[in-house]
């Protein structure tokens, strides 16, 4: 006869055992955790060129035509409108192609190479490379035979903040809920990322309550927010801003943000400092070491103005000639 000490053992084995098994059962957050996966997905389209007819080409006709690059052809709005959804590489989609390629210091092949793809496939800000008359803010310029400035640009007017408003306040106007970034680690960041600009130009930046007067607006946003440019989910745009003297930056809420940042993060302050130089009236530039480059990838930090940068801003404000 077994005594009770042993069967008390063998009964507990069993009931441990059993809870093993369960819980083996269950999913484990650690292993079924998926990373996020970008909205725009491109790899399928790799070697597709002019002539042919491949399915999915038409997000690419989508891609360029919200970043600008349907203006790069005058008085083709009408072709645009009948096309943007076909599947057809016709020469308007390679000329528009080119002009990514210029400005993205990439070779001007025309065709969807693994290089231009894996350009647009990184997260970037969602203010257009070009505008409405065909005027780039990089180095593809349709008024220069077709190729522009390399270094900095200001947007169209060169729009600025007058010497009466070099003194500006800014709030929060998000909903916590929204994001995992917490108003203590926003204002930290905030703060930091206008100090950085106003280290090379007299401006004076200050936080103030939800209550009061501000001339910038900054806060988390989800899809179409109504503000005319929706945002589309994690890792394409990333955020965006208005120029002088508009104020408003709006990050995309979906996006995973961070401060480290980790490798699948978006670094909140290099995207702030970015969209800055936006609201003080810098356009994208092509120089791909300043903080004015529309594209970062995940894990990144790019903190520090680049002399591009500051020597776009202080031409801007009449401190150099």
């Amino acid at each position: 006869m077994k005594s009770p000490i042993y069967s008390f053992f063998s009964f507990h084995l069993v009931f441990v055992f059993l809870i093993v098994f369960l819980l083996a059962l269950l999913p484990n957050p650690t292993l079924s955790r998926k990373e996020p996966q970008p909205a725009l997905s491109l790899k399928h389209l790799e070697g597709s060129r002019k002539g042919q007819t491949v399915k999915g080409l038409h997000e690419i006709k989508n891609y360029l035509k919200r970043f600008g690059y349907a203006n790069v052809v005058a008085n083709i709005s009408n072709y645009h409108l009948a096309h943007e959804n076909d599947d057809k590489f016709d020469d308007v989609l390679e000329i528009e192609i080119k002009a990514y390629q210029l400005n993205y210091n990439l070779e001007a092949t025309g065709m969807l190479d693994t290089q231009t793809l894996q350009q647009m496939m990184l997260p970037r800000c969602g203010v257009p490379d070009i505008d409405t008359n065909g005027k780039s803010s990089m180095k593809w310029n349709r008024y220069n035979g077709g190729r522009g400035n390399v270094n900095f640009k200001f947007f169209n007017g060169k729009r600025k903040w007058p010497p009466s408003k070099y003194n500006l306040t800014y709030k929060f106007t998000t909903d916590g809920s929204l994001t995992n970034i917490d108003y203590e680690t926003l204002s930290s960041v905030c703060a930091r990322a206008f100090a950085t600009w106003a280290a090379v130009i007299p401006f004076q930046f200050k936080e103030v309550g939800v209550v009061e007067h501000a001339d910038i607006f900054i806060g988390f946003r989800t899809g179409d927010h109504g503000d005319g440019t929706p945002f589309d989910g994690p890792l394409n745009v990333w955020a965006h801003a208005f120029e002088p003297t508009d104020g408003r930056l709006h990050y995309d809420a979906t996006e995973n943000w961070g401060t480290g940042p980790a490798s699948d993060e978006i670094d909140l302050e290099t995207i702030t400092v970015h969209e800055i130089g936006h609201i003080l009236g810098l356009e994208h530039t092509s120089d791909g070491s300043a903080v004015m480059f529309p594209h970062i990838g995940l894990g990144v930090a790019k903190r520090q103005l680049g002399s591009d940068d500051i020597m776009g801003v202080k031409t801007l404000y009449g401190l150099i000639g």
